[in-house]
């Protein structure tokens, strides 16, 4: 029951949201999967618009995508208005680390749409962080690739990437994904679509010490 009346009001917020994208221009293609739990990216991040337009590509199925914020910032009045759009506090030096503590999060939770941007910033990277992918992993999730199209004022996401927990054999999914779809409102800023070669290496040792175990 709570659920329910949850979804309708984030239905009823979301309509002058969605009048305005519409107005703009703004369309979407596919639909959110019928899951309680997922991460999800938002892909390209090179201007604070992309995080406002895919607010209401969310509330078209009345759910709201949430994002982590530093836990400091969560005092009243600041930290009212930060849960009201979607974010929760994260504590960067917990003993759990970041990882942990989002995995405990998506485990507690009876639905939740978790939202990264992968690259980290909104100016150029040589490389995407895989937080993303090791919370997926830890939470047993699946992974919802986002995107924005500035050139066709498009917004759109893939079916599921149920992840293997073999990194970079699915970073090349995702990396074909994203050559295909999404165009920055910033084409200079865009990241590379790569791994660091110590995330890389990393998963590998982890892998083979899951084998041997």
């Amino acid at each position: 029951m709570l659920t329910s009346i949850v979804r309708a009001i984030m239905f009823v917020i979301g309509l002058p949201i969605r009048l305005i994208w519409f107005l703009l221009g703004w369309r979407a293609e596919g639909n959110l999967p019928k899951l309680d739990k997922m991460v999800i990216l938002a892909v390209p991040h090179t201007s604070n618009w992309d995080y406002a337009l895919m607010i209401p590509f969310a509330f078209r199925e009345g759910r709201r995508p949430q994002t982590t914020t530093k836990h400091t910032l969560f005092k009243p009045p600041l930290g009212w208005l930060l849960r009201l759009t979607g974010a929760f506090p994260i504590d960067r030096d917990h003993a759990m680390g970041v990882v942990g503590q989002l995995v405990e999060t998506l485990d507690n939770a009876d639905r939740m749409i978790l939202m990264f941007t992968p690259e980290g910033t909104r100016g150029k990277t040589s490389h995407w962080k895989v937080g993303f992918y090791q919370t997926a992993v830890g939470a047993n999730v699946p992974i919802i690739l986002g995107y924005v199209d500035y050139k066709r004022k498009v917004m759109g996401v893939s079916d599921p990437l149920y992840p293997t927990g073999d990194l970079e054999t699915d970073f090349e999914k995702i990396k074909a994904f994203y050559e295909a779809n999404g165009y920055p409102r910033h084409p200079e800023r865009w990241s590379d679509l790569a791994l660091r070669e110590r995330d890389i290496r990393r998963n590998k040792e982890e892998l083979a010490q899951a084998e041997n175990a």
